[in-house]
This record gives C-alpha cells, structure tokens and sequence, in this order.
C-alpha cells in the first residue's frame, strides 16, 4: 500500500506533500524535502517521530 506525507502537518504554512511506494522511499523524498527547503543538516528524533505519525496509507 503506498504512502503519502503532507509537511504541513508537522511544519506550519509548508504546502509541500509527497507520496511514495513503501515508507523507506518515502523517507528519502521528505529528508530530500527537509535538507533543501528547511535547510536541516539532520532531522531530529523529535521530528521523525512526528513525521511518522503523519504518514497515511492510500
């Protein structure tokens, strides 16, 4: 079942959303996402956690 993540969830006022095959590839467009447009070098427990439990099944 693929996966879609929207940053707003967890970033106020971010419009950007991705969805993806499995969670790993996932992952991978949302640190992508977060390196470039947040400028964060690494993504903190705190975040991923967050970010988990905004990823939805579709």
């Amino acid at each position: 079942m693929a996966k879609k993540f929207a940053c707003s969830d967890v970033v106020s006022g971010c419009s950007w959303s991705t969805m993806a095959k499995d969670e790993a590839d996932l992952f991978h467009k949302i640190s992508e996402h977060a390196k470039h447009v947040h400028k964060m070098t690494t993504i903190p427990d705190e975040i991923i956690q967050k970010v988990k439990s905004q990823i939805q099944e579709i």
